[in-house]
């Protein structure tokens, strides 16, 4: 029989335990980008949807909720998914005598291993969901690169205000490989990037190991420094894996819509 992984043991924590939460620095992959030397504003936050949130009310009884929380782009931190997932896990057995208590010990430990305020929320309701826009799937293109590579992005001489979509984006978990699936929306003013390299650019991501909110820093990035933009948004919607979404978004634009759910989410 081959050898396989399935049916080992995964060590999930059986109490209460914040220390699981790991941030991760933004510096490192933002220093490869000169994210920080550019000559623009980079606004936005990273969102999150947690579907799986789960504890015991003062009797003991199980209760479940969705957990929505986000926090600006600017936090030095950003938070590790799977250490999330454990930490999540880690307060199924905890009893919490009120909302009030479970929502002020959630946001406690994760403002304490993230550095920064965080805006949170506990709800029995999904929010409000979003259909494609301008969706440029279908579009015939050659094969793209095996690697990201923003030198196919091309524009034309024609002024657009116009937002479009993918919904065939794929990325890879830089941890554990595993395959990240989103649509990607990109809202611009400027010369009008042609439809069929944004195509191709976008597609390039399938095989690239990169956490989301990395992805789409390096899309906003790309899109800035290769096309002729007077403002830019780009969004990703990324499918729950182990119970949590992301929703990461980057804009020149300080106001902007936070728009958390799409279709297929």
């Amino acid at each position: 029989m081959p050898d396989s992984s399935l049916g080992e043991n995964t060590n999930y924590p059986t109490g209460y335990d914040p220390s699981i939460l790991v941030g991760l620095n933004r510096a490192d992959s933002r220093q490869k980008l000169r994210l920080d030397s550019n000559n623009y504003e980079i606004f936005g936050i990273d969102s999150w949807t947690c579907y799986e949130l789960s504890w015991l009310n003062e009797n003991g009884i199980p209760r479940n909720s969705i957990l929505y929380f986000s926090y600006s782009c600017h936090s030095k931190f950003f938070v590790e998914s799977k250490s999330l997932k454990l930490y999540l896990y880690s307060l199924n057995n905890k009893k919490f005598f009120s909302n009030e208590e479970l929502i002020q010990t959630i946001k406690g430990d994760l403002e304490a291993a993230l550095k920064t305020a965080i805006s949170l929320e506990v709800s029995t309701e999904p929010r409000e969901i979003i259909s494609n826009q301008n969706c440029i799937d279908s579009l015939n293109i050659e094969a793209p690169s095996a690697q990201p590579n923003s030198l196919v992005l091309l524009s034309n001489d024609k002024d657009v205000d116009e937002d479009v979509s993918c919904g065939l984006f794929r990325s890879l978990c830089p941890v554990t490989a595993q395959p990240d699936w989103a649509t990607v929306y990109i809202a611009y003013k400027g010369k009008q990037i042609k439809h069929e390299s944004l195509l191709s650019y976008l597609l390039s991501y399938r095989n690239h190991q990169g956490f989301h909110e990395e992805c789409v820093e390096r899309i906003f990035q790309d899109l800035n420094e290769r096309c002729e933009l007077e403002s830019l948004l780009v969004r990703a919607n990324y499918l729950r894996r182990g119970g949590i979404e992301i929703n990461p978004v980057r804009t020149t634009q300080e106001n902007f819509e936070q728009i958390l759910r799409e279709q297929r989410q």
